[in-house]
């Protein structure tokens, strides 16, 4: 029961952490601020720390079940949570150096893009989430191969339109989280090592 208890609540805190970033990245869209600025300084900060709860959806994720425990629940799993977890130090890199801190940022679409792709296939396979739930990490994991990366070369840069956009199925993933967070007794979650 406890881990059901903290599924669901980590589906909650990715919700929370993915609507922040929705926020965030739709107001810089509309009134962009600056690099170096005081507001730039203080919206990146913001959404540095939004990665903390999407991190910690990830780790609900994973404790989920949902994608089983095989090998490529494992890989997809483990490739997910380096990437969230090295969201936030790259976050910050763009406050003491902009080049650094982009170059860094452009890697952590694909790897996790990577991640929730094989972690989408793996809950597919798994078949332990009915309906849409199902297709939710996969969707979050093909968005940045279909929509991000192309909106980024199309527009030459970052394109806040699309990292808002990248949000929405976040959202759901976190709401698949918490309304599936029954696990079976026979399911282990994934554990990487």
């Amino acid at each position: 029961m406890a881990t059901a208890r903290f599924v669901r609540s980590a589906g909650l805190w990715l919700i929370v952490g993915a609507l922040i970033q929705l926020v965030s990245a739709s107001v810089q869209a509309v009134f962009p601020v600056p690099p170096g600025s005081s507001q730039f300084v203080i919206r990146n900060g913001i959404v540095a720390i939004s990665h903390v709860p999407v991190l910690i959806g990830m780790v609900g994720l994973s404790r989920s079940g949902a994608a089983g425990s095989g090998w490529l629940a494992k890989l997809g799993l483990g490739i997910t949570l380096l990437g969230s977890a090295l969201l936030i130090p790259f976050e910050l890199t763009l406050l003491l150096n902009i080049a650094l801190g982009e170059l860094l940022l452009g890697l952590y679409a694909p790897l996790i893009g990577i991640g929730l792709v094989l972690m989408g296939m793996a809950v597919l396979r798994a078949r332990r989430w009915p309906g849409w739930q199902r297709l939710v990490p996969l969707l979050c994991g093909l968005y940045p191969f279909l929509v991000l990366i192309p909106a980024f070369a199309a527009s030459g840069g970052p394109n806040f339109w699309a990292i808002a956009g990248w949000q929405v199925p976040f959202v759901l993933l976190g709401l698949a989280l918490h309304t599936e967070a029954r696990i079976p007794q026979s399911s282990q979650p994934v554990v990487v090592a």
